[in-house]
This record gives structure tokens, C-alpha cells and sequence, in this order.
């Protein structure tokens, strides 16, 4: 069974990511170097007569995300909050697309009301780039159609 998820032989990669903070900045900032997202479900089987589980019970969904950004992309964004900080710039939303250069297709994820809980800078003798992983706490996240944003 040939691979779908490959447009000739291309997978999905970094150079294909793009990123858009709505309510905060219109330009891109470059300084992004990873980014993590996570929706999980509780989910619990639910047992009745007998020893194996009757059905299933369905609970809450817990997103979860980090980002993890260079000191200037970090000093960029303090800039634009208005108390310096990132804590500071209240909820926005990140925009996530994959644009397969191959395929012509983009693939796009929105990371809904973030905010920044923590704002910090771990540096060492030597380093040639900070970077700091940085919790973006987000409300939602969802694919979106990507026609209707970028």
C-alpha cells in the first residue's frame, strides 16, 4: 500500500511551518525554533455485570502547548505587551500551517486562546542562542480550514 502522506517522496517538515499570533503581531516572527501541541480525552470504560467493561465514558478535553522561541523573538513580543511582559499580552490565538510545496495543500491547526503564564531566560557560558520553552496554555485546539486565515 503506497504511502499517502508523502507527495514524491516529501514528508511534512519545518521549512513547510508557518506561524501566525493573531491579536498580536502581523509580521512573522522568526525566532520560533519548536512547537509542541496535545489534545488529549479522558476517556474511562465503564463495567457492569460480568468482568469486561460494558461501554465507555467520555470526559473533558485537555489541550496542551509550548513554544519554544529564540531571546529575540521573546524580546519582540514583550514589546508588544503592555507591561513588558508575556504574561502580559492577554489571550490570542496561533495559527499553525503546514504548506506542502509538492502538493500545493496546506494543513492548518489554531492553537485557540492562548496566554502566556510564564515569562523567564535560561542562558549558560557558551551558549550561541537562548531559547526558552515557554507553556502557551491554550483553550482549544482544532484544524481549521486554512483558505479562511492566511
Amino acid at each position: 500500500m503506497a504511502n499517502t502522506t508523502l507527495i514524491n517522496g516529501r514528508a511534512y517538515d519545518w521549512s513547510m511551518i508557518e506561524f501566525q499570533f493573531s491579536n498580536i503581531v502581523g509580521e512573522p516572527i522568526m525566532g520560533i525554533q519548536a512547537i509542541k501541541w496535545n489534545r488529549s480525552r479522558k476517556i474511562e470504560m465503564n463495567y457492569g455485570v460480568g468482568a469486561h467493561p460494558q461501554s465507555r465514558g467520555f470526559g473533558n478535553i485537555t489541550p496542551t502547548a509550548s513554544i519554544s522561541l529564540d531571546y529575540n523573538a521573546q524580546v519582540t513580543l514583550q514589546r508588544l505587551s503592555p507591561d513588558g511582559t508575556l504574561e502580559g499580552l492577554g489571550e490570542f490565538d496561533l495559527i499553525i500551517a503546514y504548506n506542502h510545496p509538492e502538493d500545493g495543500k496546506t494543513i492548518t491547526t489554531a492553537l485557540r486562546r492562548c496566554i502566556f503564564s510564564e515569562d523567564g531566560l535560561d542562558a549558560n557560558q557558551d551558549d550561541t542562542n537562548l531559547v526558552s520553552e515557554i507553556p502557551l496554555n491554550p483553550g482549544a485546539i482544532e484544524p481549521i480550514d486554512a483558505s479562511s486565515i492566511l
